[in-house]
């Protein structure tokens, strides 16, 4: 009964670290438009950042960033590995020792925990030091997780702000073209209207760029019904001018189109609010200076993307559903090769693995992949080339350290070994 117990509280604490990453993973909240920028990226958004500007491309970026996090991660992976092992190696040479203690208590548990407790701190057995690598490992995890999301958002919003003003200067350019006599009357109106944001104090980040957006938001939404039909003409220019400004600036790798979108069926831009990936979910357009929080405008943008970019008809495909399909596939072989390496440790004991441990590993078959899965085919095609480097760089780590780790685990438990046989001695000297 009480391995069953052991058995369902194990499950249910894998079931929780799951939750809280699947949570961690999704914004808590839109960030404004026009108040995002680098001050809110933090070290490591911004240290992604600079990466990028010097790699160029954001795909490679990650699969950079992923090689340098497993270099910095490798000793605490290597603590990990050993504490691991060496704790196995003692709750081995233990257990006997423990079996003998249960029969002799029998129903007096108290007193028999008693006696456990006493062995486990003479053999320097201690769950904390096994757990304590793994809670540093995901405490890691989940801040550079932070930095690669931030940075995420940030590119979004860049992005929409350089095909929005692409779009409306190429307006402006137009409107001036026809006779801008009533289009430099607005805008002027416009600029000094705006300009008063810039001197508003309790604005967190203060730019000309989003005052000039917009004073040519509301001076093309004034006078765009003036000029009918020239109207539209001019409308067809600056999607033109975005579509060609989009494919000299997008965000592609190898087969996925837009890196912030999934390696899916999801279309190469997200929709303004539809979808679990959808723009409004991360980008707040509260204070859009338009009727529709930007909502058109988004969406002439969206369509104009559509049109060239992405597998099927408009952009219908982002990707070919590769990386999904690694990750889930690494996630178990990852899972498979660590516990034939354990079972390989085990070769030759008399004692089988319990079945707490035994529920323990087949839950982990089954829910890492699963998390993975989800992960996939829910976030970022970015998220998913950061998954399969991952799992690429733990297996061959896995591998590689295997024997390392052994051999030093050995010799540490065999110099303890040493120390203590030589105590033994010079006290019955």
């Amino acid at each position: 009964m009480k391995r069953k117990i052991n058995a369902i509280l194990t499950t249910a604490l894998i079931a929780v670290v799951l939750l809280v990453t699947l949570v961690s993973c999704s914004p808590s909240q839109a960030v404004d438009f026009f108040e995002y920028s680098t001050n809110n990226l933090g070290p490591v958004g911004n240290l992604v950042r600079l990466m990028h500007r010097w790699i160029g491309s954001y795909g490679w970026t990650v699969v950079v960033f992923t090689l340098f996090l497993k270099i910095i991660m490798l000793p605490i992976d290597f603590w990990q590995r050993f504490s691991s092992r060496k704790s196995t190696l003692k709750m081995q040479r233990i257990q006997p020792i423990l079996e003998g203690i249960d029969k002799r208590y029998g129903a007096n548990t108290q007193r028999a925990n008693e006696e456990k407790q006493k062995l486990y701190k003479k053999q320097g057995y201690s769950m904390l030091g096994t757990c304590l690598p793994m809670i540093l490992s995901m405490a890691i995890f989940f801040v550079m997780f932070a930095g690669l999301r931030n940075y995420s958002t940030y590119s979004t919003i860049t992005t929409f702000h350089l095909l929005s003003n692409e779009y409306y200067d190429t307006l402006q350019t137009e409107f001036e073209s026809m006779g801008g006599d009533v289009y430099a009357t607005y805008k002027a109106e416009y600029d000094a209207k705006y300009q008063a944001r810039i001197n508003d104090e309790t604005r967190v980040n203060k730019t000309d760029e989003d005052a000039d957006l917009y004073a040519k938001i509301n001076a093309v939404k004034a006078v765009n019904g003036a000029y009918n039909s020239a109207g539209l003409t001019a409308q067809e220019t600056a999607i033109k001018r975005v579509q060609e400004r989009y494919l000299n600036e997008k965000e592609s790798w190898l087969w996925i189109k837009n890196v912030w979108q999934p390696d899916t069926w999801a279309p190469v831009m997200p929709d303004y609010d539809k979808g679990s990936n959808n723009f409004s979910s991360i980008i707040s357009m509260e204070n859009y200076p338009d009727d529709d929080k930007g909502r058109t405008v988004y969406n002439t943008i969206r369509n104009a993307i559509l049109e060239v970019d992405g597998y099927g008809n408009n952009g219908s495909w982002n990707g070919l559903m590769i990386l999904p399909i690694l990750s889930v596939a690494l996630s178990f072989l990852s899972m498979w090769i660590s516990q034939r390496i354990e079972k390989r440790n085990r070769k030759g004991e008399q004692q089988p693995l319990n079945q707490q441990q035994q529920m323990t590993n087949r839950m982990m078959m089954i829910m890492m992949p699963a998390m993975m899965a989800v992960f996939g085919f829910m976030y970022t095609g970015a998220f998913a080339i950061y998954m399969v480097f991952n799992y690429t760089l733990s297996i061959i780590s896995t591998i590689a350290l295997r024997l390392p780790v052994e051999k030093i685990v050995e010799k540490s438990i065999a110099k303890k070994d040493e120390k203590e046989n030589k105590s033994k001695a010079s006290y019955m000297r």
